[in-house]
């Protein structure tokens, strides 16, 4: 039976991929945005890698930026410094 990912995400794979991508990293962990969209958990249990080495995000959050998706995501994360 084949695999399809490998193993999760180190922390700093997944930052160098964001910013790779054109997102900066924000305050909170595995918070990030482009001034377009906010990604938020961009942890390594929500990032695996595959076989072929590439990032699969499974289990992250995506609000356009400015539409208070970071106000609701505060108010609701347990991963948020407050």
């Amino acid at each position: 039976m084949r695999r399809l990912a490998l193993r999760e995400a180190t922390q700093e794979e997944i930052d160098e991929e964001m910013q790779r991508l054109g997102f900066q990293k924000g305050l909170d962990e595995g918070y990030f945005t482009n001034n377009d969209y906010d990604i938020f958990d961009a942890v390594p249990n929500n990032v695996l890698i595959g076989e072929d080495g590439h990032l699969f995000f499974i289990d992250t959050i995506i609000f356009k930026s400015e539409t208070g998706g970071l106000d609701t995501y505060r108010s609701l994360s347990p991963r948020v410094i407050k």
